[in-house]
């Protein structure tokens, strides 16, 4: 079980790095363009999700790789479940069904890790 959960976590590392980075270096114009801001809308935001999702990159790996505070790992999986939640309910608002099966997929992932992580720190 321990090697299929660190599958998900590279896996779920390697999916938030590009959105994350995007969210970070992409200008005002582009998130307006890509429908994430509205015109006259702040973009800070914008960039704060993105800070937390490459945030979690690193979070979801290297606590628990290392054993230092390996209590973030399952409480980046839990921060990651939170964006996928926020996510599905802004995709539904704009009517943008194709995107569901995979954020729901990706909560579901996400989920898993924080379950089972969480698990495992109880048992030590």
């Amino acid at each position: 079980m321990n090697t299929i959960l660190w599958i998900i976590q590279g896996l779920l590392s390697l999916f938030f790095i590009m959105p994350g980075y995007g969210k970070i270096t992409g200008s005002k114009k582009k998130h307006v363009a890509d429908g994430q801001l509205k015109p006259n809308s702040s973009i800070i935001p914008i960039r704060i999700l993105g800070f937390l999702e490459l945030s979690g990159c690193l979070g979801i790996i290297f606590p628990w790789l290392f054993s230092i505070l390996p209590i973030l790992t399952p409480m980046a999986a839990t921060g990651f479940c939170l964006i996928m939640l926020a996510g599905i309910f802004v995709h539904i608002q704009k009517k943008e069904y194709k995107m569901l099966p995979m954020l729901i997929i990706v909560f579901i992932l996400s989920a898993a890790v924080s379950y089972f992580r969480f698990f495992n720190l109880s048992v030590k």
